[in-house]
């Protein structure tokens, strides 16, 4: 394949550069119907390494790449707020009002589900992370590519390096230039909370709940 490489781990690697993000989605898409399977993948904020929402095997996975407490919990990445509706969680209040006018964008909501517990939802500003999602119709568990503790990575050599577990794929967005990880909400209760700051900024949140 063209647009296919590996790199010093024997790692696949598609190049988003060398062929069209429809064409990779569907590699994608293929590999991650094979239980267990874990991608990284670029977004308009940071690398990620993620799995389907509820391959559970993956996610244990990605925590031993990453050398990552369990107890951290993962974030979803969904195509919709209509389809993370359908996996159980809840918008209501300002939770709605921030959903509808930051999605898709580089902010991280955390919500109530039906579980009687929390989730952060991330609706990705990224046409290949779009395309993958609309394709395989169903959300993604995320989370950083990098080691606990470490920077986020901003190109896929330097959330390969440090690796000791591998992704079973790899997608080469090139460099993210932003470098800035998404705005962290908490709107599970009003006021909604910022617990991280990001790419999109505290008044403007703030004009939108309004």
């Amino acid at each position: 394949m063209k647009h296919c490489t590996r790199n010093r781990r024997n790692v696949k690697i598609l190049s988003l550069n060398e062929t069209g993000a429809a064409s990779i989605a569907g590699i994608c898409g293929k590999t991650l119907s094979k239980k267990g399977s874990v991608l990284l993948l670029p977004t308009e904020t940071v690398y990620g390494f993620m799995c389907l929402w509820d391959d559970q095997q993956a996610r244990e996975k990605i925590l031993k790449m990453k050398r990552r407490d369990s107890k951290k919990p993962f974030q979803m990445l969904s195509s919709s707020v209509a389809l993370a509706e359908k996996q159980g969680l809840v918008f209501e209040g300002e939770a709605r009002k921030i959903a509808d006018k930051f999605f898709p964008g580089a902010l991280t909501l955390i919500v109530c589900n039906r579980d009687g517990g929390t989730t952060g939802l991330r609706i990705p500003n990224h046409e290949f992370m779009q395309e993958l999602l609309g394709k395989i119709g169903c959300p993604l568990a995320a989370t950083s590519a990098n080691i606990s503790g470490e920077p986020a990575a901003l190109t896929i050599e330097d959330a390969l390096k440090d690796l000791e577990i591998f992704p079973d794929l790899a997608v080469d967005g090139g460099r993210i230039e932003h470098g800035k990880a998404s705005t962290l909400v908490d709107a599970t209760t009003a006021p909604f909370r910022i617990l991280r700051d990001g790419l999109i900024g505290e008044d403007a949140i703030r004009r939108a709940v309004k």
